[in-house]
């Protein structure tokens, strides 16, 4: 079986020629990723550690104005740190309602002082590389989740069960 390679694969996390690949196009503004974020959380440590899923996050930076500090935020990601990233993505998500509705410059002051991060002028490029990808593969909707291709994009939501019987049909 030859394995398929993940494009922009830059927040990988599990054997990159693990079977079963999980990829998320998601913002962190948006209150539905947060919920499929946790959802993966849950549902894939298990099947990454066993070197079966290869789980991929892909930040679209989708040009609409409730992601705009989504947006803003990715911006201050180290993209050559993807543990300490993800780290990053779980507490923003778990505090989303706090700072969404906040403006730009506390979500800098936020970002510099309580995470130590700075704005990372190369994240730039990665993010236009994912919006290229999210445009020819028409991911019109942020979340939007594949498993090897499958697509499921919202509004058609994906539970933790879902997510686990999908790996594990593909698994059998």
């Amino acid at each position: 079986m030859v394995t398929k390679i993940v494009e922009n694969a830059y927040l990988s996390y599990g054997n990159p020629d693990a079977p079963v690949k999980v990829e998320v196009f998601l913002n962190l503004a948006c209150p539905y990723c947060a919920t499929i974020f946790e959802v993966a959380d849950e549902t894939l440590t298990s099947y990454i550690n066993n070197g079966q899923v290869q789980y991929v996050i892909k930040h679209y930076d989708k040009p609409r104005e409730m992601l705009l500090y989504g947006t803003l935020v990715n911006l201050f990601f180290d993209y050559n740190d993807p543990q300490h990233i993800y780290e990053i993505m779980k507490e923003l998500f778990a505090r989303q309602s706090e700072w969404s509705e906040s403006d730009s410059h506390s979500i800098k002051k936020m970002l510099t002082e309580e995470y130590g991060l700075k704005e990372e002028p190369g994240t730039i490029d990665l993010s236009l590389k994912i919006t290229t990808e999210a445009i020819k593969r028409q991911v019109k909707m942020v979340p939007t989740v594949f498993i090897n291709d499958r697509e499921f994009q919202y509004p058609v939501e994906i539970n933790a069960k879902q997510l686990q019987e999908e790996i594990d049909k593909i698994l059998a």
